[in-house]
Formats: C-alpha cells, structure tokens, sequence
C-alpha cells in the first residue's frame, strides 16, 4: 500500500498492512534542547528522515486573519519584558530575548473585539478573496513584527495552492489541509472570557461571528477544493480543559453545530475523506455534539485531559482519532514509556480508525534518547511486532553526539521572566 492509501483505509476503519509511522513532531524549544543533548544540526535538519517518519503534504498557504495587520506599538519595556499591543489590535506581554527557540512567553491583557464596531472593523480584514491569503507576499507587503515567535503574525512564506495541484492529485501520500477552526479564530480576537461572556450578553453578535467565520473557509476555499482533492482537513479549535470543553453542550448545539454542518457538507461535497477537530483538553462533550452529523475525526486525545483513546473508539463507532500517546511518560523510564506505547497500538491493532503518536507537541522535558527509543519501538509495533516481547535496536540514539545539558523548565521560566530561579521553583 501506499502512504496515502494506508491512511485513507484507516480514516475508514479498513485493513492495512501496517500502521503509518507517525510519532509527533518536536517543538523549536524541543529541539534547542536536544541539541544540546547530542542531536546534530544535520539531524535536525532532515529529522523526518532521521527517525524514518511519514506524513503527508500540504496543499499551499491559507493565511486566514487580519490583513493588512493593525499597527502595532509598544507601551512600555520594563527588563526584558515588552507590553506591546500586536497587529491583532490585543494588548499582551512577552519576554523580549526569549531564553530558547520557541519558547512562548506570551501573556494577553486585553483583546480586541468587544462588541459590534471593534467586530465590524476586523471584519473589514477579513475578506476571504483577498490574493495574499493564498499567495507569498511581496516584500512591500510584508509588515515588521515586534513578537517573539511568528503567533499573530502574517507571515512571508508559502506556497500557492495553483503551483501544487498536479503534485497533490498524483500525491503518495496523503494530502492535508489544517486551517483556523471558528471558536479558536473568534476567541483570538475576543479572549476566552470575552467569548464566554457574550454568549449571553451578545448572543446576536456571537451568531454573526461564528455564521462569518464559516462563510469565510468556504468562500477561501471554495476554488482550490475544486481543483485538488484533499483526503483530510483540519480544523483547529482547542476548545476544550482537562475534564469537559469550553463551550456547554448546549452552547455548541446553538452555535457551533450549525456552522460544523454546514462546513461538513461543503469538505465532504469536494471530496474530502475527513474533516477533523484538532481540539487539546477533553473531547467528549465536543464529539457528543459533533459526531458523527458534523465531525469525522477528532486528535491529538490528550491522556492527561482525561481521554482515552479505547473509549472513544468504542464509544463513538467509526470515528477517526490519532494521538493518544502519553507524552508524560516519555520523561523518565523507559519501563514505563513502553507499558504506554503497547497500551495504544493494542487499541490500535484492535479497533481499527487510529494512528497513534504523542497526544501532543513533543516537550522540552523529553530527553531525546527516550524519543528515539519510543521512536524505534513505534516502528516495530507499526510494523506488527509483538507487543509483550519486543524490544527495538536501539540504533538511533547511536549516532548522537555527548550530552552537554539536560533541559530545565524552571531555569527557562527564570531567564525569559527576569526572575529568580528559587522563586520559579516555589511557585511565587
């Protein structure tokens, strides 16, 4: 089989030959840690290879928020911390030099969007037909940028989707869309407790935000849907804590189901195989809403929320999942790293519908070597090796150089914040 029609047959619960080497992709802080514990410059580099993973390709840039970007300016700097109000219009806080690559050090005060006429000027930013939506901006459009990392930024890069539609139609391996879901996008502009609260106060202008939003992925993706079949897109939403989501049951069924039909129809009408939620937190309000009327799939089944991911199989028959991989047992023994991985490829192995890999971003706090070594026994039960007994080579962790340091949270907080490590210890 190939990578492509492996994936489709379990997005459909079918038979395959072996399970899609997928393991989860390291931060920019992972790998600032990693390098210091032997990985190469090389082997960062060509990491996919490194590890033997498979993934899929996209089919372009989406940008899809404010364009042209409001103007930013600084308020105050005080140490190495800026408060700063971003091209979003939100006023935050972030440490200036960050201690590490990736290391996010932003903290909102205010949000933009608190009723109809700071909505109707955002809105303004939003048309969808917009060409540097879809196409890498020219070097007058481009805007200088006061933050950190590139959240919130219109970035330069990209492909056109019009330069990608005979790679993607004649693609191997899967091929992907992930976009800017309706309650992470309104939330952005709004902040949680701003959106919480209108739901009651404003529930006329939540019902237009949330219809608009909607309107707006159909309207930006209408054209390239026509031209390239997608196997799966995404849409990110995290909306949801450990325990239960941040919209109710019922406020979902309200506001968000609608609008999911309604995208659901439009992916499924240009062949889209699966639309899927990428939501952290709990999901089974979420699903309980959604699926199967609305929703095909949800990931990354964050353990710690409280998922799992052979009850979600089980209570939700022919749904979709990947993740699910604890990535806190990734910290410490190998022992228990592998009673967990065993754990999710028996699920695996047994439904059907799932591909499993760590239940999120992999995190500095993840020695490297582990990594490898789950890597490696990942393959193996990919590849149908038995899951009591087998052991992988470890051959990876090999080729890696001495350790220098190991990483350490508290010392990053510490650095990016100006404070004192023992304070970052106590909790103060």
């Amino acid at each position: 089989m190939t990578q492509r029609e492996r994936y489709l047959a379990i997005i459909h619960h079918e038979e395959v030959d072996r399970l899609p080497y997928m393991f989860g992709g390291p931060r920019a802080s992972t790998f600032a840690a990693w390098r210091k514990q032997g990985l190469t410059e090389e082997q960062q580099r060509t990491w996919g290879s490194f590890v033997g993973a498979e993934g899929g390709m996209g089919i372009g840039k989406f940008y899809t928020s404010v364009h042209p970007l409001f103007e930013e300016r600084v308020i105050k700097e005080e140490g190495n911390i800026r408060t700063w109000v971003d091209g979003w219009g939100q006023t935050r806080q972030d440490a200036i030099v960050q201690p590490t690559a990736g290391f996010a050090t932003r903290r909102y005060l205010d949000f933009y969007v608190k009723g109809w006429d700071e909505w109707e000027r955002v809105k303004e930013r939003l048309d969808p037909h917009s060409p540097q939506r879809t196409r890498p901006l020219t070097e007058e459009e481009v805007t200088p940028h006061l933050g950190p990392d590139s959240y919130g930024w219109h970035p330069p890069g990209g492909s056109c989707w019009r330069d990608n539609v005979e790679a993607c139609n004649n693609a191997q391996v899967p091929v992907q869309l992930t976009i800017a879901g309706i309650y992470w996008s309104l939330r952005d502009f709004t902040g949680m407790e701003g959106l919480s609260v209108m739901f009651y106060d404003q529930p006329d202008l939540v019902h237009e935000m949330f219809d608009y939003w909607a309107w707006f992925l159909m309207e930006l993706l209408e054209e390239p849907l026509s031209h390239i079949k997608v196997d799966v897109v995404t849409l990110n939403e995290d909306m949801a804590f450990k325990g239960q989501s941040m919209m109710s049951p019922p406020l979902m069924e309200e506001f968000l189901l609608p609008n999911y039909r309604k995208l659901y129809e439009f992916f499924h009408s240009k062949g889209v195989e699966a639309l899927v939620m990428d939501s952290d937190g709990y999901n089974n309000q979420i699903l309980d809403v959604l699926y199967p009327e609305a929703l095909d799939g949800i990931q990354p089944i964050e353990i710690a929320a409280g998922n799992d991911p052979e009850e979600i199989l089980t209570r939700y028959p022919g749904i979709f999942i990947h993740g699910g991989v604890d990535k806190r047992e990734m910290r410490f023994s190998r022992e228990a790293l592998r009673a967990e991985v065993a754990k999710r490829y028996r699920t695996a192995w047994k439904h059907g519908g799932y591909i499993p890999h760590t239940d999120h971003g992999v995190p500095p706090d993840i020695p490297v070597r582990n990594f490898l070594y789950y890597v490696e026994l990942a393959r193996g039960f990919c590849d149908g090796e038995d899951l009591d007994t087998y052991e992988p080579p470890c051959e990876l962790e090999k080729e890696l150089g001495p350790v220098e340091e190991m990483f350490d949270p508290h010392s990053a907080i510490a650095l990016a914040y100006g404070t004192d490590e023992e304070d970052v210890h106590a909790g103060i």
